[in-house]
């Protein structure tokens, strides 16, 4: 881009130049195609507006390359925490199963609590 700017501080680019809006990639990109087609009209070197152009379809498509890793990143991490959330659940109430399991067994009746055998009373 610096390049690109050297070369065109003379005074007709540089208008040029300052017309450019540089807010987005694609706007960027859009300028430098104009500007592409007004050079090649004039019969000038269109090489450093070629390189711009190249620089900033690759950095579009790698951007968009890291949004959809980061994307499936995202959602494996989302899979596999509610995957992990599940199994620590089961071993939990597994878990607890097993010692209530043993606690009930091996648990003996209070003798106070178990009622005598019914007697009939002979009056």
């Amino acid at each position: 881009m610096e390049q690109l700017q050297s070369q065109t501080s003379n005074g007709a680019h540089s208008q040029i130049l300052s017309d450019v809006t540089l807010s987005t990639s694609q706007q960027r990109k859009e300028q430098l195609e104009n500007l592409l087609y007004q050079k090649v009209q004039k019969g000038e070197d269109i090489s450093p507006y070629i390189q711009a152009l190249d620089y900033f379809s690759s950095k579009s498509t790698t951007q968009d390359q890291l949004q959809k890793m980061w994307t499936e990143v995202a959602k494996e991490r989302s899979v596999f925490t509610a995957l992990q959330r599940i199994i620590i659940t089961a071993f939990a109430i597994l878990g607890m199963i097993a010692f209530f399991n043993g606690a009930f067994k091996f648990a003996k009746p209070s003798k106070a609590v178990i009622n005598p055998p019914i007697t009939a009373d002979h009056h």
